[in-house]
């Protein structure tokens, strides 16, 4: 198991945490305080208190602060990133702004916690990227899986899943071998495994684990 990404029944899964570590330098206190006492007394004037969404919220707070994007391409003038359905462990809200105090910052939200004003260390594009992770065996032969079939070879090359790992929809992942033996009539009793699936390297044919890319 790679630190910080794993390989699940037909999928990988990235630790959100870590994914975050990449991209910041730690909390920012004194914007976080604030941004959670402005919201505790500005809700209170709400006539629907419990129907104003973090995300509302945070944008709120950043207009009443004056604080603005922190890059001109980003998709709209609040700089609201949602990451879902990705490769990372949680769902995530990430609202980017510039400050006067702290220069970037990150506000994230993540599942139903309040939010968390981190400093902001990446460019706008690695944001956006939630699926990255390197395919990697024991005899150190690997690739960079993007999203859908892209692949980077360790030439840095562009490849894809089906010239690396063949045709298979499934590809890259497989059952165990001793789950294929079982399917296939060559073992009578079910291997008894957790049902995860395998990476199996197409060069050396060792078994293959995923990390989260670094940045």
């Amino acid at each position: 198991m790679g630190a910080h990404a794993h390989i699940e029944i037909g999928r990988v899964v990235i630790d959100t945490a870590a994914w975050l570590e990449q991209r910041t330098a730690g909390p920012v206190a004194d914007l976080t305080q604030d941004l959670l006492t402005w919201a505790t007394r500005t809700r209170q004037t709400e006539p629907q208190p419990g129907r104003w969404p973090w995300i509302d919220v945070v944008s709120a707070w950043r207009t009443a602060r004056g604080f603005v994007s922190p890059d001109l391409t980003d998709p709209d003038d609040r700089a609201v990133i949602r990451l879902a359905g990705t490769r990372l462990d949680a769902d995530l809200w990430i609202a980017r702004m510039l400050t006067p105090g702290h220069g970037k910052v990150a506000v994230v939200l993540r599942d139903d916690d309040p939010p968390t004003v981190l400093t902001d260390t990446a460019e706008t594009a690695d944001w956006y990227d939630a699926d990255t992770v390197d395919i990697f065996c024991p005899a150190r032969h690997g690739w960079t899986w993007r999203s859908g079939r892209e692949l980077i070879d360790a030439a840095g090359r562009p490849t894809t899943l089906t010239v690396v790992f063949g045709a298979n929809l499934d590809a890259p992942f497989t059952p165990c071998p001793g789950c294929l033996d079982h399917q296939g009539g060559r073992r009578e009793q079910p291997c008894g495994c957790d049902g995860t699936s395998w990476i199996v390297c197409p060069i050396c044919g060792r078994r293959c684990d995923v990390d989260l890319t670094p940045l």
